[in-house]
Formats: structure tokens, C-alpha cells, sequence
């Protein structure tokens, strides 16, 4: 088995503020431009390597291995680069497919007396409709505060200021301080 708490350990958690930081600021940047398809390129790359730098801050928070400040950085890059590209996925509609979907399994399943006559089709179409639409309007509500966090996070000046700050604190990592201790 694979002992990932490695990864907590120094220098990891400075050198991926340094390139994730480094990466948020020049796609922020770099911009979207016709001519171009590095900034798609370095957004799924920085989708990636957010989803691996959230990891590695569970890790960090485990095992205690920084401090408050650095921790706090790498969850908001991690955040930076991991919401970019995943506010085009509309996660109400598949949330509430799946629920929808699930609920008339489970009711064809549990209670086939109740589905078994002409009209059961019914009921597993009231079943789907009804869950899949509470579960749809659920997750839509949480995918516009998903977007509207999405939308403050990926704004370029806020993207360079905490890939900047960032890599700003993994380069005092590496050097055995941090910027916490300014505060």
C-alpha cells in the first residue's frame, strides 16, 4: 500500500504552491486568445493539479506538517485551478438523473406488488420525476454558489494575486519560513 502522507512532507507542499501558483498567475495572464490553445491546455492542467493539491492540503491538515497560512494557500489554489473548468458541467441535471433514476430502481425493487399492474409505469415515473426534480433543484441552488464562487475565484486579478501569494510562499517554505510570519 502507498503511504501518501510523503507528500506532506517538505519540500512537496512548497514547490507545488510554486508551480501551481506560478501556473494560476499565467493563466490568468495569458488569457483566453483565438489564436491559442494553451490557456485550454492550462486549464485542465491546473484542473489536475488542483484536484492533487487539494489532496495534498487533507494531507497537510492531517499530518500537521505546516502552518495555518500555508494550508490556507494551497486550499484557495487548490480551489483557483480546480473550479475553472468545472463550472461548464451542469451537475444539477446529472445529480438529479441519477437520484431520479435510483429512486425508481429502488421502488421497482422494494415494492414490485406496488409497480406490478397496468398502470405501475406510473409510479415509477412519479418516483424518478419527483426525486429527480428535489435533487435537481437542491444541487442547482449549490451549482450557482459553485459558480459564483467559480466566478470570484477565476477572476484574473484575484487568479495573480493567489498564484503569486502562493508561490510567493513556497519559495519561503523552501527557504524555512513563511509569510505567516508577517501577520
Amino acid at each position: 500500500m502507498v503511504d501518501l502522507g510523503v507528500l506532506a512532507a517538505e519540500p512537496y507542499p512548497a514547490i507545488v504552491l510554486v508551480g501551481g501558483g506560478l501556473l494560476a498567475a499565467s493563466v490568468a495572464l495569458y488569457g483566453k486568445r483565438d489564436d491559442s490553445h494553451l490557456d485550454e491546455l492550462g486549464t485542465y492542467f491546473g484542473f489536475i493539479l488542483g484536484a492533487f493539491i487539494g489532496v495534498m492540503a487533507a494531507l497537510v491538515a492531517i499530518e500537521e506538517t505546516v502552518n495555518w497560512f500555508t494550508l490556507a494557500m494551497m486550499i484557495l489554489l487548490a480551489a483557483t485551478l480546480f473550479t475553472k473548468p468545472i463550472k461548464e458541467i451542469p451537475w444539477a441535471a446529472v445529480v438529479g438523473l441519477i437520484a431520479g433514476s435510483a429512486a425508481a430502481y429502488a421502488v421497482w425493487l422494494f415494492l414490485p406488488s406496488l409497480v406490478s399492474g397496468e398502470n405501475g409505469w406510473m409510479i415509477l415515473a412519479g418516483a424518478f420525476l419527483i426525486v429527480g426534480v428535489i435533487v435537481h433543484m437542491i444541487f442547482h441552488f449549490l451549482e450557482d454558489v459553485l459558480k459564483l464562487t467559480g466566478m470570484i475565484l477565476n477572476w484574473r486579478p484575484v487568479m495573480v494575486v493567489v498564484g503569486l501569494v502562493a508561490a510567493a510562499e513556497g519559495v519561503l517554505l523552501l527557504l524555512d519560513s513563511s509569510l505567516a510570519s508577517l501577520f
